[in-house]
């Protein structure tokens, strides 16, 4: 036990035996071979759709390393990338790393570095190499699979494929109790129940993630609509898979977060003037203070009151976080759970990372959403002139899901399967804005620029004679 009283696991992970069912190990091995032999741009679709969907308690323990689906899939997916990338060179990693690349590296090694430190236990450290395992080489999966334009629409179109069955999933469980994922193993039959609402979580670790999940995802979908026909169907699914998902998690913290990606969208109109409306919050946010009695993450609270959810305790972990600056900001703190009533669940992603890794970890996290951003916004601006491409609302689409994220961020943490879809979001900004920046090279695609007309002049004649050698070689005609 730890100090606080807590189960070892519940800090570092654990569980000594496998635990997959033959329908579980079925699947894998199917994966394997697709993700193995097929293209490249179609490597994404089995990645993604098996680690998703498949519940993160399934887990093959060998030699004490405890291989989910998820990390067992990034392994086979880098034999083959190394084999093909770097031993036959046939399809070199793709342009230099992106400022968020680096950002997004130093925010997982400051986590694992601090972390460790923190605890000072072999099982942390352990711990933490999976987590750099799973984290980066995920990432670096994908930024070697997304390289393009191309290769950013067929991800949302397989993030729009993959919501339909989750979606299914959940609003069967929602109406019976009972989650259909549980034949997949990993997840739990009964459903949790809250103020008598089925709380459905799908293929995921909790209810509260399977809404977000869904609901962060909703302005790619509407992107992908604008794509044109041939991904409106697979758009329309998404859009209402999404919504569903939404819905029957029963939790508020996706109903915010799917509440704010409409209204990141609804503010295209204002996309030229984003700087006096981060101004007008900032203000509005000062007044809102001024005419409250306590600070303002404590309006957490009172949404919370209104459309239901643990408000106050989301809002009292940030209060003790901020109060407690001392305790946690050079490596993290232990004793968050002795902070009151339920702060051994930090469940706000922010807190989370300056818990876990202390304030150079949240900085680090913050630099990934800042930089986020200014990138989309440098891209935009600079697709405003283009016409037919559609790259502009793509990159608005993408502000919009960052955006929804960091809303969601105050509620949640992606601590299963879910972030192999976050990671999949940071890397299509960082490869679309890298395309339109022109950081990227290599996926710039080739443009005939045609060659400036020579004009004659008015008196030359109708049809010009042949220059001599004499007049061709300047003179120096050999004999």
């Amino acid at each position: 036990m730890t100090p606080d009283g807590l189960e070892q696991h519940f800090y570092f992970g654990g569980g000594s035996s496998t635990n997959i069912t033959p329908l579980g190990i079925c699947v894998l091995v199917l994966a394997c071979l697709l993700i193995l032999f097929l293209k490249r741009k179609w490597m994404l679709a089995p990645f993604v759709a098996v680690t998703v969907l498949m519940p993160i308690g399934q887990v093959i323990v060998v030699l004490g390393a405890h291989l989910s689906i998820w990390r067992f899939l990034v392994l086979v997916a880098w034999i083959r990338v190394c084999w093909i990338a770097f031993i036959t060179k046939r399809d070199p990693f793709p342009g230099p790393l992106s400022l968020l690349d680096k950002v997004f590296v130093g925010w997982a090694v400051s986590n694992a570095i601090v972390y460790t430190i923190l605890w000072s236990d072999f099982g942390a450290l352990f711990n933490r190499f999976g987590f750099l395992f799973a984290s980066l080489g995920t990432y670096f999966l994908f930024r070697y699979l997304v390289r393009d334009r191309e290769d950013v629409i067929r991800a949302i179109r397989v993030l729009a494929l993959i919501a339909v069955p989750i979606a299914a999933g959940m609003a069967i469980e929602h109406s019976t109790g009972k989650n259909p994922f549980s034949v997949l193993g990993g997840v739990d039959v009964f459903s949790n129940i809250r103020n008598g609402k089925v709380r459905a979580q799908g293929p995921f670790l909790h209810a509260i993630i399977a809404g977000t999940f869904g609901a962060v995802q909703l302005p790619l979908f509407v992107a992908l609509w604008r794509e044109g026909k041939g991904n409106r169907l697979r758009a329309a699914l998404g859009i209402v898979s999404v919504t569903v998902m939404a819905i029957t998690s029963a939790s508020s913290t996706p109903l915010i977060s799917y509440a704010a990606a409409i209204v990141g969208l609804c503010f295209w109109p204002l996309r030229r003037s984003l700087q006096m409306v981060r101004w007008t919050a900032v203000f509005m946010l000062i007044a809102i203070q001024m005419a409250m009695k306590v600070p303002i993450w404590f309006l957490m609270n009172r949404i919370g009151a209104i459309i239901g959810g643990t408000g106050w305790h989301r809002a009292e972990l940030v209060d003790q976080f901020v109060r407690r600056f001392f305790e946690w900001f050079l490596i993290g703190t232990r004793n968050n759970a002795n902070w009151g009533l339920d702060m051994w669940d930090s469940i706000n992603a922010y807190v989370r990372a300056g818990v876990e890794g202390g304030l150079v970890t949240l900085l680090f996290f913050l630099s990934i959403l800042i930089i986020g951003f200014k990138r989309i916004g440098r891209a935009r601006k600079l697709s405003e002139n283009e016409t037919g491409t559609g790259n502009e609302r793509l990159l608005w689409a993408m502000g919009a899901t960052l955006f929804s994220n960091c809303i969601a961020f105050l509620g949640i943490i992606y601590f299963d399967q879910s972030a192999v879809a976050w990671y999949l979001t940071l890397v299509m900004i960082s490869a679309m804005t890298a395309l339109v920046l022109g950081e990227n090279k290599e996926a710039q695609p080739a443009v005939a620029v045609p060659s400036a007309r020579r004009v004659a002049p008015l008196n030359a004649p109708k049809h010009p004679r042949s220059p001599t050698p004499v007049e061709q070689y300047g003179g120096r005609l050999r004999s």
